[in-house]
């Protein structure tokens, strides 16, 4: 097992794609993070520039990757089958399952990588920029929560992304289908019947993050304890059911 965690690591460290991602992901949470303080204190903005959650908010924006992470799950399993390269895979280990499982760890180590050095620009950039706007700059236990909860939100997307690519296999099917449901499903379900999307995965999320009532003000969203272990059973189902018919499909 040892052995196919690091293969698939190699093949990670030695593509182009995952840099770009990453490079994505660090563009995607500078935009969050100047957009929460920048806003903050103006009309419509849930945020005032001396609320004390301003930090722990802009924080939260270090999550901004997991769409990221989780295509580039997606994309780690579809490939193989859009690019032939499964059969050999699996003929070189018979036992598919320990080929999945190898990818599932080697995508969440991935999701950490992304998640570090998200978090690390993210508080920094986020202490500037309040620090030059002379806002109250809180450090408390809020802040801490919500990093932990950016890692495990990042870990975890990579492996629901393996799951749906192993489930869909189709690249763009699988692809566009996560990215309506990220953007457009789940964000209306937040946002307008918080009693069903506290249950989705972005659901879960924005609980975990301590987002909720940035993300809707029509209901309660989970806690945050609740959204952790959510999160968490998504990942693993999806994974159990993807490895399920991982072993039963023919790989044409």
């Amino acid at each position: 097992m040892t052995a196919l965690v690091r293969a698939e690591l190699l093949k990670l460290r030695t593509v182009k794609l995952p840099l770009w991602l990453l490079i994505t992901t660090l563009a995607l949470v500078a935009l969050g993070v100047v957009a929460t303080v920048l806003t903050a204190g103006t009309e419509g903005s849930p945020l005032q520039r001396d609320d004390p959650d301003l930090l722990a908010r802009a924080v939260a924006s270090a999550s901004s990757g997991n769409v990221v992470v989780l295509i580039l799950g997606i994309l780690v399993l579809t490939q193989e089958f859009r690019f032939g390269t499964a059969t050999p895979s699996f003929l070189v280990t018979p036992r598919r399952a320990r080929v999945l499982v190898a990818k599932l760890i080697a995508i969440a180590a991935t999701g950490v990588v992304f998640a570090v050095v998200s978090a690390v620009v993210a508080v920094a950039l986020s202490a500037a920029l309040i620090g030059l706007r002379g806002d109250p700059l809180t450090w408390d236990g809020t802040v801490l929560q919500v990093l932990l909860g950016v890692v495990l939100v990042m870990v975890l997307y990579g492996p629901i992304g393996i799951a749906v690519g192993a489930l869909v296999r189709n690249q763009i099917a699988a692809v566009v289908g996560a990215l309506a449901w990220m953007f457009i499903v789940e964000q209306l379900l937040v946002a307008l019947l918080p009693e069903v999307g506290r249950w989705t995965p972005g659901g879960a999320s924005t609980a975990v993050l301590q987002l909720g009532d940035v993300a809707t003000t029509r209901g309660e969203l989970l806690p945050v304890w609740g959204g952790a272990l959510l999160l968490v059973a998504y990942a693993v189902v999806f994974s159990l059911v993807a490895a399920r018919l991982t072993l039963r499909r023919d790989l044409t």
